[in-house]
This record gives structure tokens, C-alpha cells and sequence, in this order.
């Protein structure tokens, strides 16, 4: 293998979205395929490499598919004034800032080599990784703050039926249970984006089970439905709302609302919800006091990361789900949206900025500078 490019800075996402630049038979001439529903992330992914060269930073994007060691990647795209290109050349990078969350056994692989060294740093903490991609293990650590939650961990009729029994009694043992109706929630223990997310009546077990099995290789928790349709309104309209703070270094740097459309309950903005940015004095000063509370127990100051939360009908602010990955895109007819999205993308690398720079200062301490001559022996061969 021919000695890597080195990059200050690189971007990892999921094979299954993006073109990898080392696909002989893909002649798409961007990353995310024109005309796909996901091709405005050439845009934000654009930005984001055009805002690492402003500050003196080289940056790559790849893909997992592309991952052949620590913090190495077979080939990679760039991004050059309003032009993408391939570069059909491995390139390293020390500091990855990773968009894919794996759940099967061999994208778990690749994730895990990309990091095996302790030299590879991802952009946010490990272990926030790990304990936001599984939500029951976000409700173990934090169930004092959350919705009560059971694995459905047996793909059958009676398996789901304890189950449920044993969602019922955690339910009615919770100091706010009226804030909860009988209906029950199900989601993918490990999915994002509002997705594979069912609403049943808890007498629906045989139906609850025919989801299962459909989904074999998909783990389900469930919960109970909190009803919250009328517990944050803002201009006056109360609809079913989920919050989101956005933490950096320790801070709440910036926070927005997505409220659901007509007749759904999912917030999220693939499921229709209409996103719009808050500043802090519009959310309830208890609902912040309660997020920065759970921001401490956590103690990740050198992390990005958000927590969201719903309130209840009767006032209460229940902890949903954390994500170290929050999205970077924009509603393009919603120019704050825009306006936003690229602040949160300045300071991300702002922060890499700061990293690389610190990095230099160490390594010049050391008189051991990073060059493709000391690479480990990992990278050449």
C-alpha cells in the first residue's frame, strides 16, 4: 500500500448513504448521489470542508466501506471551491469525526479497527458513543430522568407478553404516572432518525410480536406512551413538540423544538416534524436546570453531543435519548435554519482547530513530528 495523505481532519459516514470514491462501477460526481433524497448533504458536507480549509486544516470525507486500518481509509472525496473529486489514494487522519453507527457484525468490525489505536481520536467520547446508541442503556444510567423502558429481549407470544406485564408495573410505580396512557411505544433499541417507532394498545401483544418477527435482527424496547401533546406550546399552538439542547465543551451552545405534524406523535424532521430554533430563555427554566443536571452526571466537557426531552401534559420534562451524531443539514427554505446549522458546523471545527493545534504544540514538545515517514508500520504495508 502506498504511504497515506495525512489529514488534519476526517470524515467518516455510512456506506449505505454515501458513494465511496474508490467505486470503480459509481460515476456519481458527488459523495451523496444527485437526485437521492439525500443529495443536500453535499452541500453541508461541502461547507464543512470549505470551513476546514479556512482554518489552514486539510480534510477528507469517507466512508466505513473504505476503512482498512487506525484511522485509514483506501480512498477518499474533496471538496474544492464548489467541485467534488475522488482521490483514489489511502489518507490517514488522527482525528475522525464519525457519522456511522453500526449494528451489524461487520460494520461493528470496521468501526472498531478505524479506532483501534489509541492514537485515533473520535471527535466525541467513546463511551457517550456507546451509552446513546443503545436507549436502554441511556435508561439504566438515567432512569430518574426518563420514560420508563423494557427490552423486549424474547421474539415470542409469551416473551412479549411478560414484557408488557412488566412495562405496566414500572409504569404504574412511577411518581408521575398519570402523565403515561395504557398505549405502548415501540422502538429500535438502537435507530435514530424516527424511525421503525410503533404506537399499540396493550392488548395489540399478537401485533407487537408480528413487527418482531418481521424484524428479526432488529431489537425493540418498549414504553409507555407519554401523553404530551399539550405540554409546550410556542406562538400559542400546542401540538406534540420534542426539545433538543446541543451540548459543547460542557455548554449548551444552541437549542431548537420539532413539533410533530398533525395527528403524529414523532418529532422528527423525516417524520414531517417542523424544526425551529429557541434560544434558552423561550424553554421552561426547569426543563434547561434538569438537562444541565444530566449534562453533569455524564461529565463529557470535551464532547458534542445532544439531549432531547418532552414535557408532559401535566408539566413534566422526561428525558427521550442522546445523540453523539446530531444532523448537520438544513431545511433549505428556512434560511435561520441554514443560518444555524453552519454556526453549529463553525464551531465543530473550531474545536478541531483547537485540537490540532494542540496537538502540534505537544508533538513539538516531543520533537517527534507526525510526518508519513513516522507513520506507524501499519500504514505501509
Amino acid at each position: 500500500m502506498s504511504t497515506p495523505i495525512h489529514l488534519d481532519v476526517l470524515i467518516l459516514y455510512n456506506q449505505a448513504i454515501v458513494k465511496s470514491a474508490s467505486d470503480t462501477l459509481c460515476n456519481s460526481p458527488t459523495p451523496f448521489a444527485p437526485g437521492s433524497k439525500n443529495e443536500e448533504y453535499n452541500t453541508v458536507y461541502g461547507y464543512f470542508l470549505e470551513t476546514c480549509q479556512k482554518h489552514n486544516l486539510s480534510a477528507g470525507f469517507s466512508t466505513s466501506v473504505d476503512i482498512i486500518g487506525p484511522g485509514t481509509c483506501r480512498s477518499f472525496w474533496k471538496f474544492d471551491g464548489k467541485v467534488w473529486s475522488k482521490v483514489n489514494t489511502p489518507c490517514f487522519s488522527s482525528q475522525i469525526f464519525d457519522k456511522f453507527s453500526p449494528t451489524r457484525k461487520k460494520g461493528k468490525s470496521r468501526r472498531r479497527l478505524l479506532f483501534s489505536s489509541a492514537n485515533i481520536r473520535p471527535f466525541n467520547d467513546p463511551s457517550l458513543f456507546e451509552l446513546f446508541f443503545d436507549k436502554q442503556k441511556t435508561y439504566d444510567k438515567l432512569s430518574k430522568y426518563s420514560i420508563p423502558t423494557i427490552s423486549l429481549n424474547i421474539p415470542t407470544f409469551k416473551g412479549v407478553k411478560i414484557a408488557c406485564k412488566n412495562l405496566a408495573k414500572l409504569t404504574y410505580q412511577h411518581p408521575s404516572s398519570s402523565d403515561f396512557s395504557q398505549d405502548i411505544v415501540m422502538k429500535d433499541r438502537f435507530g435514530a432518525g424516527g424511525r421503525r417507532i410503533y404506537k399499540f394498545k396493550p392488548t395489540q401483544i399478537k401485533q407487537i410480536l408480528s413487527v418482531v418477527l418481521k424484524n428479526i435482527n432488529i431489537s425493540y424496547i418498549i414504553q409507555p406512551f407519554t401523553k404530551f401533546d399539550q405540554g409546550f406550546s410556542y406562538n400559542q399552538c400546542k401540538a406534540s413538540t420534542d426539545i433538543r439542547l446541543i451540548y459543547l465543551n460542557g455548554k449548551i451552545i444552541q437549542s431548537y423544538i420539532r413539533v410533530a405534524k398533525p395527528g403524529e406523535f414523532r418529532c422528527n424532521e423525516h417524520q414531517g416534524g417542523l424544526l425551529t430554533y429557541l434560544s434558552l430563555d423561550k424553554l421552561p427554566i426547569r426543563l434547561v436546570a434538569k438537562s444541565n443536571l444530566i449534562a453533569k452526571i455524564l461529565n463529557k466537557k470535551h464532547s458534542l453531543y445532544t439531549l432531547d426531552f418532552i414535557i408532559s401534559n401535566n408539566g413534566n420534562a422526561y428525558f427521550l435519548e442522546g445523540n453523539t451524531g446530531p444532523g448537520l443539514d438544513w431545511d433549505t427554505s428556512r434560511l435561520k435554519n441554514e443560518i444555524e446549522a453552519k454556526k453549529l458546523i463553525d464551531m465543530i471545527v473550531e474545536e478541531f482547530a483547537i485540537r490540532s493545534k494542540a496537538d502540534t504544540d505537544n508533538l513539538q514538545k516531543t520533537q517527534t513530528p507526525l510526518t508519513q515517514d513516522t507513520l506507524p508500520s501499519v500504514y505501509l504495508n
